[in-house]
């Protein structure tokens, strides 16, 4: 599942030169290239915040032992959890050597452990025999079957679960909103304005600081293109409510959403069936909407799993960690067993 949008200069150098990712917000750039230009996106964090793999108890059980969990380095994507290549190189030795000298750039900079985020399933498979500790946890895709249209989509549901759709964008369609695609290069200033606003909105509700502004977004329509789209919705010209995504390939991914309105169901259409519509048209592989949200179960998306790799300095905590994942997988692979016999779906369509 490539995603090599996501780790190209057109993605992430917006985030440095517009200050998203820097020392101050706890993201120190440490790009990692070897000489036969190898590479691998790496920051030193202090924190874990934008990352979507959660270890703040691990964290808590770093200083009730005295010790210090950050630093650390992370491989990743800032803010994007999206799976893909992290180890950026020709073969399976590049890549083997980008992963050694990874944890040697941890040990250097006195950090407590190295990790790589949303990787490929290839590059999981090859940490492991590095001796780097797999996590896994759900995730939600929307897989495109080959329907004609979004008709047809809903005839591969169950009755129960495509009279709830239809019932959801019944209720949205009577809002008096007219929803529209529109290619990031074809906003007007006045229109990022808005979106931005909308954006960091979702952030403001929480009583967070957004972890994006307002020139990176605007980067990214720039140097990205079309590759970026919205879907928005307007009430009498206005935007009352907009969703961001990016393309990349045969695949989809929704990133962010907005609304001025207190109408949930309009989530729903912007950020799911809107997107899965799109998918359809445009004759799309996969929708990836998001991390989390079991709901999305119930609207067609299919329960898989997401991957993380893990290396400790501190021998024991590696140690026990190492148990504790393998007790985490077996979990996750009992809970996604669990999803499945609840598969919105009808029972006669093909997984």
């Amino acid at each position: 599942m490539a995603a090599a949008l996501f780790t190209s200069p057109a993605y992430l150098e917006p985030l440095e030169q517009h200050g998203c990712v820097r020392p101050q917000s706890g993201w120190t750039p440490l790009p990692l290239t070897l000489s036969d230009n190898a590479y691998a996106p790496c920051y030193l964090k202090t924190h874990s915040w934008g990352e979507f793999v959660f270890d703040f108890q691990i964290a808590r059980a770093y200083a009730q032992r005295g010790l210090d969990y950050y630093p650390k380095l992370v491989c990743c994507v800032p803010f994007t959890p999206v799976p893909g290549p992290r180890l950026l190189a020709a073969d399976d030795a590049g890549r083997f050597a980008l992963a050694d000298a990874l944890r040697e750039q941890a040990r250097a900079h006195g950090a407590s452990s190295a990790h790589v985020l949303y990787p490929s399933e290839a590059e999981a498979a090859l940490l492991t025999t590095r001796g780097w500790l797999l996590r896994e946890q759900p995730r939600y895709l929307w897989l495109n079957r080959g329907y004609a249209d979004f008709d047809a989509f809903l005839a591969a549901l169950s009755a129960k679960r495509r009279k709830n759709v239809r019932r959801e964008r019944r209720h949205v369609a009577g809002l008096g909103l007219q929803i529209e695609w529109r290619a990031a290069p074809a906003l007007s200033a006045a229109e990022w304005k808005t979106v931005y606003a909308l954006y960091a909105s979702t952030y403001e509700i929480r009583g967070q600081a957004p972890y994006l502004n307002r020139a990176c977004l605007q980067a990214w329509g720039e140097r990205c293109g079309a590759a970026m789209q919205f879907c928005l919705a307007r009430r009498d010209g206005r935007i009352e409510a907009m969703a961001f995504f990016f393309r990349d390939g045969d695949a989809l991914y929704g990133r962010h959403w907005g609304a001025r309105v207190d109408e949930p169901l309009l989530h729903f259409e912007l950020c799911y069936y809107q997107g899965i519509d799109h998918a359809i048209r445009h004759h799309l592989r996969l929708f990836d909407a998001g991390v989390q949200g079991e709901h999305k179960l119930l609207r067609g998306f299919d329960p898989v799993t997401a991957h993380s790799l893990h290396w400790y300095a501190h021998e024991g905590f590696h140690a026990a960690l190492a148990a504790h994942y393998a007790a985490e997988r077996r979990a996750v692979a009992e809970q996604l067993r669990a999803l499945a016999a609840h598969s919105a779906y009808r029972e006669d369509q093909p997984a």
